[in-house]
């Protein structure tokens, strides 16, 4: 089941991101996103949050257009977009995408959302902001890039260095390399064709494609 998450962060649309409300089985909101949601034409399914920046008023009519609310404590361990994901998961999710998950006011829920990416590893997670897509790839592993030649592609170890790095249909290749954390070597490959490769044998890499 493919879930489409809304963050209360700045939304930015593109093909990927209208790509992945087309083919959802069902739209979460954390919070905010709801509002984001609605002016794209997408009543939630659930909206969970503490509901500290969604005008009252709105909830409610939400409520009264189906949406199953769900309130969380102000004073809590997890933010609200991390409910959302526990949410889906819950409903039985097996592919999601955050979308309005970067940019806005709160930078510190930016690095918060991307780490939310390494926080769960039984379902796939993508953020989607405007052209890029982001996912994280676990060692060992092998991740497939579909895109145009010219795209950019970066590569950034999260956590710890990553090793035995291959890569194929990238300008600079990789051969067996590490990508060490806290040196953004990986930034601004690019796309040689259509398709790219990248395989990993230990560690986490974020994967950020950039559609030209």
């Amino acid at each position: 089941m493919r879930v489409v998450i809304f963050a209360g962060g700045a939304y930015r649309s593109g093909t990927t991101s209208q790509k992945a409300l087309a083919s959802a089985d069902i739209v979460i909101a954390a919070d905010s996103g709801a509002e984001t949601a609605l002016r794209l034409g997408h009543v939630p399914a659930y909206i969970v949050g503490d509901f500290d920046s969604l005008d009252a008023q709105l909830v409610e009519q939400l409520r009264v257009r189906g949406s199953h609310i769900i309130s969380a404590a102000v004073e809590k361990d997890e933010t609200d977009t991390e409910l959302a994901v526990q949410l889906a998961i819950e409903q039985g999710a097996t592919h999601i995408t955050l979308l309005g998950a970067l940019g806005g006011d709160r930078f510190d829920h930016t690095i918060a959302n991307v780490l939310l990416l390494a926080g769960f590893d039984t379902v796939p997670i993508q953020i989607i902001d405007g052209p890029s897509t982001c996912w994280l790839l676990r060692g060992p592993g092998r991740t497939a890039i579909e895109g145009h030649a010219g795209d950019l592609l970066s590569l950034l170890p999260l956590t710890s260095d990553a090793t035995g790095i291959h890569t194929q249909g990238l300008y600079y290749p990789l051969s067996g390399e590490t990508l060490r954390f806290g040196k953004p070597r990986g930034v601004s490959n690019m796309l040689t064709g259509e398709q790219a490769g990248v395989s990993l044998e230990n560690g986490m890499l974020l994967v950020i494609h950039t559609q030209k």
